[in-house]
This record gives structure tokens, sequence and C-alpha cells, in this order.
């Protein structure tokens, strides 16, 4: 019996799914409907709602106005994001399709130039959109007309953005002389500097939405990168074209890696954008079909034979993970009559290969080709993304980790094993609260996660409240003496219960150890 029809809420749920999918876009029917009450029993966690059963019921006979969504809208959008993000694809920008159509516009005296950064999120795109677009320019940014648009489905996201004002996260990837030049100190922040603040004109904008404002058309550029990905099947092309229709002559649509799946499947022909893919105007050819140099960040990658060396990964720009590695899925000719689904089970095991091997590039390498391959449901994009975190993780290289554990979160958000992770890599960094939310967030969604109370025992003796550790402690003892000793613990990497038992019975027997994993 599933978790819905267990609560005796899933008439509710089928209700709530049906507006869900109406309003942004998003199929939680079926199966999925267990997911849909995760995401809002955490979002009624967050707003602490003391009556579950009876939100459930007034959300699902009310009138989704615009302010209800907006109220709603958290469970179902992602905040995660940062100034420079993905130097590569903007480099791959600034080269293939910004500067060459600067230049024919400069030629035929047409000085204009209209983009859209669509799911702007808090703005961090926009703003390095236009510092990409005053860079080209120059001196003669004076003489263009530039019309820039940020849209979000996000009021919050959207008042953010327009204060152009950002804390220490936001600058995760840059270098201090980007930050002096474009930002100025406010306290502990840092402001967007007047020179290019109100230069872009952020909007609220659903792209689940069928009706296309006049304001979004004509684009030379639109920026719509791991937004389609949570719609359905349906939803998605439908919004694909339409972001298509709202092209220039000229314009250029570019999507994630992930998405490109989108656009083949609608028959459309791309080319790899860096860590994106990009799509020009149906009304021409690419611009880039006269090139016969392959697109310099484009990486093709046969299927691993079972004992083959690591395939290296795509150069990285110093200090930068982007935020999906390219990759095609390409198999080889005696494949190529391999249904879709076997040729998935085949590159996940070559992943499971790979873990169980230990090695790390390899596996990365194998994860690249399994994400590129076409059909891929949201669960398997969720496992294979928290796969790459955790591989990322390992080697303590934490931000192409809290790169790809957002894209996890994002895919499934009441994923508990990816709210461990979250807590221990903000652990690692010193972020004892954040840390302390992702894991009680975890232990909210599974009860009997061991590590979780082990975890939540340490943090709360750093914190000093040593009669809640102990009590953490006493729960995480009592679940592993359910266990046979020589089990593994779940997210464990090889301890067994019987380990974890003699570690739990340390800290509590000597309360000022505080043994680490």
């Amino acid at each position: 019996m599933s978790r819905s029809e267990a609560s005796g809420s899933a008439p509710l749920l089928a209700t709530l799914s049906h507006k869900v999918l109406q309003h942004l876009g998003m199929d939680f029917s079926g199966v999925r409907r267990d997911d849909l009450l995760r995401r809002l029993q955490l979002l009624a966690l967050e707003q602490e709602v003391k009556d579950f059963d009876a939100w459930l019921q007034t959300l699902a006979f009310a009138d989704w106005n615009a302010e209800l969504v907006q109220s709603l809208v958290a469970a179902f959008t992602v905040g995660e994001t940062y100034f420079r993000r993905d130097l590569e694809a903007f480099d791959w920008l600034a080269g293939n399709h910004l500067a060459p159509l600067l230049a024919r516009r400069r030629r035929e005296g047409r000085l204009t130039l209209r983009l859209w950064s669509a799911g702007c999120c808090t703005g961090e795109e926009a703003y390095g959109l236009l510092f990409l677009i005053d860079e080209l320019l120059g001196q003669e940014r004076s003489q263009w007309t530039l019309e820039l648009i940020a849209s979000d489905i996000n009021d919050g996201f959207l008042a953010r953005a327009e204060q152009g004002l950002y804390g220490r996260n936001a600058f995760r990837s840059s270098e201090e002389a980007f930050r002096r030049h474009y930002f100025q100190a406010e306290g502990q922040l840092w402001r967007v500097r007047p020179a290019w603040r109100g230069r872009i004109r952020f909007v609220r904008y659903n792209l689940a939405d069928g009706r296309q404002p006049p304001a979004l058309a004509n684009a030379d550029l639109i920026l719509c990168r791991n937004v389609l990905m949570y719609f359905s099947s349906a939803r998605a092309l439908a919004a694909l074209r339409r972001l298509l229709a709202s092209l220039s002559v000229d314009g250029v649509l570019l999507l994630s890696a992930v998405e490109a799946g989108l656009a083949t499947q609608a028959g459309l022909n791309g080319r790899w954008a860096g860590c994106n893919y990009a799509l020009a105007s149906a009304a021409r050819q690419p611009p880039w079909a006269d090139d016969p140099t392959p697109p310099r960040a484009l990486v093709v990658v046969a299927p691993l034979p079972q004992a083959s060396p690591a395939v290296p990964l795509a150069p990285q720009p110093a200090a930068l993970r982007p935020s999906l590695p390219p990759a095609v899925c390409a198999p080889s000719a005696a494949a190529a009559d391999e249904s879709a689904e076997a040729t998935r089970e085949r590159h996940w095991l070559q992943v499971t290969q790979a873990q169980a091997r230990g090695e790390q590039e390899q596996l990365r390498a194998a994860l690249q080709i399994y994400l590129g391959c076409t059909g891929l449901s949201r669960t398997q994009q969720q496992r294979a993304s928290l796969a790459m975190a955790r591989s990322w993780a390992d080697q303590q290289r934490f931000e192409p980790a809290q790169e790809w554990l957002q894209r996890a979160l994002a895919l499934e958000p009441a994923a508990p094993a990816a709210h461990w992770l979250a807590a221990m890599l903000a652990q690692q960094n010193g972020d004892l609260r954040l840390a302390q939310t992702a894991v009680q967030k975890a232990l909210y969604l599974d009860p009997e996660f061991i590590l979780g109370y082990f975890l939540r025992a340490r943090l709360l003796r750093s914190d000093g409240q040593r009669r809640a550790a102990d009590k953490a402690l006493q729960v995480c003892r009592r679940l592993l003496l359910a266990q046979d000793a020589e089990a593994l613990v779940p997210e464990g990497d090889g301890l067994s219960c019987g380990q974890l038992l003699r570690l739990c019975e340390q800290l509590l027997e000597e309360p000022s150890r505080c043994p680490s994993l």
C-alpha cells in the first residue's frame, strides 16, 4: 500500500496532482503521488502547519489563484545558483553566438539586442549575461539598444533579483576582482553597482502557461536551463516549442544537457555548447552549420568495456564545475538494435561496476554516458545525479558535489539519502545550522534512518546540547540493536551495524569525546 493510500489522502492527492499539472506543468499522477505528498509534507513542516490533513483538504478544494500558487511554489522550485556558475557555457555563447551576432548587426546598422533568461531564479544568471554583453560591447555599449528580460514563477526569487543584493553563497566560484568590479559592499552583503542596476526587466512568468506574452518574443538568445526537466513530457515539449517560437531569426535557445533529450524527441537538431545544448531558430540553419570543427567542450564517448581504463572527463575551468557535464549516449554498432531500456540498463551496470571498484573518474565517465541516454525517468536521473554528487564529495570536491546534489534534490526533494549528503557537506563546510536542518529533513522523511540519528547527536554535541544528543544516540542504539551486527549501515560506506553501535556506546560513556565516521 502506498503512503498516500495508507494515510487515506489518495482522493485529495488525485485532485492536487491535477491542480499542480494545470498550474505548474508538473505531473504527479499515478505512482508519483507519493512524491507529491512528501513535497507537501516538507512544505507544511516549513510553514509550521498544525493540521496537515485539514490543510490538504483546503488546498484540494481551493481556487488556485496567483496568491495561492505563490504560497506553494517553494515546494516545486529550486533556488540554488550563484555567479559565474557556468563559465564554459558563457564562453561558448561569447565566441559562437553573441560575438558573431553583434558583428552582423553592426554591418547591418541594426544596433539592437534582445535577451531572455527564463527561470532566472534570484537573478545571478541574468546579471552575469548583462556583464558579458557589456564586456563584448565595450566602449560602444551606449550606442546599442539592449533589452534583457528575466522571468521566473517565484515572486520571492524575483524580489531578491530586483534588489541585486547577494551574500557570500552567491560568489562561490568568483574571483575577488569580479566581485569588486561589479558589486559594492553593503555590510556583509554585496549589491550590484548602479551601472548595471535597473537594466534588467524582471517579470513573473510560468513556463507551463500556454499563453506566450508578447513582451517575451523575438529574443536573440534565450537561456532556459534546468527548468523543462521538471515538467510532464507533454508540457515540456509544448514549452519547448513556445520557446523556439519566441526566438528571432538570429536567435539561439540554450538548454541543459539533460533537456537535450526533449529536443531530439521533438525531431530537433542542435549542438553541444560547452555543458549545454543549443538550438537555433527554426527559421534558419544553426549559425554553426558551416563550421567544420567539433564543439570545443563536447564529449562523445562510446560504452565502456568492462576492463577499459578510465575515460577522461571534459576539461574543467579552474574553480568551476558546470551544472551538468556534457555527455552523449553513443552505443556501439553492435548495440544499435538494443531497446532504449536495455541500453540504459547496460550503462547503469557499468556505473555500478565502477562504484564497486572505487574508480571515481571512471565512475563519473560512466555516469556521463548514462545521463546522456534518452528516455531516463526522473528517478533514474535523480539516482545518477546523487551518485555523481557522492563521487565528488568522496574526493573532497565540494563545489561540484553541491551542484549535483542540488540537481538530485530538485528531481526528488523528499529523498532522505540526498538530505543526508547535504547534511554531511554542510558539516564539512562548517555550517552546523544548515547541517542540522538537512539531517532533520532526512529523519522526518525516514524515521529509521540510523546514520541520521548519529550525525544529529554529533551536531548537538558540537552545539553543547548534550542531553538532546544523548537522546538521539539512544534512538540510534535501539535501531542498531535490531540489526545483525555484521549488516552494513545504509549510507555508511562499508560501516557495519556492530561498528557503529560501538561508536554510539563510546559517545554515551564519554560525553567529551565525539568520534567521527
